[in-house]
């Protein structure tokens, strides 16, 4: 599923990416962001993105507690 993903990077600029994430992810994250286990944790994981809908897709290495929004992209 594509979605829009909102995170804040080491250096403090906010970003908005496109993401492509399997749906159970999708709604298992979204339920999770905001929650005390979701702005302590630690753990990282491997995300393909866009910064453009035309650009070809990368994989990034995102910490999870600094994606702070995740929204079905139209």
């Amino acid at each position: 599923m594509i979605a829009r993903m909102t995170w804040a990077p080491d250096d403090g600029a906010v970003q908005t990416l496109l993401v492509d994430l399997p749906e159970t992810h999708f709604t298992q994250m979204r339920e999770l962001i905001g929650t005390p286990e979701w702005a302590q944790s630690e753990a990282v994981t491997w995300i393909p993105y866009r910064t453009n809908p035309g650009d070809e897709p990368q994989r990034g290495l995102f910490r999870l507690a600094r994606i702070t929004a995740l929204e079905a992209a139209s």
